[in-house]
This record gives C-alpha cells, structure tokens and sequence, in this order.
C-alpha cells in the first residue's frame, strides 16, 4: 500500500508542477499582451494626436480662408459623403496621401460631370 500511496503522490506533485508551469506561461503571455496592446494603444494615441493637429490647422486656415473671402459666395464647399466615399478619403490616412493641389473642375472634368461656376 506503501507503493501505491508513493505514486499517488508522485502523480499529484507532477500534476502541481504541470500546473504551476502552465500558470507562469499564462501570465508571461498576458504580460506580452498587455505590453504589446499599450504600445499599439500609445501609437493610435500619437496618430490621434496628429490627426487633431492636421485638423486644427485646416480649421484655422478655413477660417482664414473664409475671412478674407468677398461674402458674396459665403461658404467653402466641403466633400459630401458619397464624394469622400468616391475618392476613398478617410480620416486614418496620412494627410500626404490624400489628393490635393487638384481644382475642382478638373476633378469634375475627370469624372465626366459639368463644373458648376459662381
């Protein structure tokens, strides 16, 4: 009886050895997580951050641009939706990457469609 109470201890310290390695693996690979979601979590926040920052100075170069603009017009016309949809602008884009420089009416001119003028 001697015998078979060894291996049944033997049996249970191996099954809390097994366990205690599995425990120390399962919180090495939540630490791995948890640093690799707050690094991915610190780099949105810097994409954020510059993205606020490109919108701020579009904003205050629309003002600009509105301010010292004869009111006889009164408004800058903005992308609709279904036109950003078009030309696939996002707001997670690099502002390098999204079309600029192009007039209004060579982009209708492009797209088949008749410029409306003033």
């Amino acid at each position: 009886m001697d015998k078979n109470l060894g291996e049944q201890l033997n049996k249970a310290y191996e099954a809390f050895r097994q366990a205690c390695m599995d425990r120390d693996s399962a919180v090495k690979e939540l630490q791995q997580k948890t640093e690799n979601y707050e690094q991915r979590i610190r780099e949105q926040q810097e994409q954020l951050s510059l993205q606020q920052t490109i919108i701020d100075k579009l904003k205050s170069q629309l003002f600009l641009v509105n301010s010292s603009q004869d009111n006889s017009f009164g408004y800058v016309p903005l992308l609709e939706d279904s036109e950003a949809r078009k030309n696939n602008l996002t707001l997670d884009q690099p502002h390098d990457k999204v079309k600029s420089g192009i007039p209004r009416e060579k982009q209708l001119q492009n797209s088949g469609m008749d410029p409306i003028l003033p």
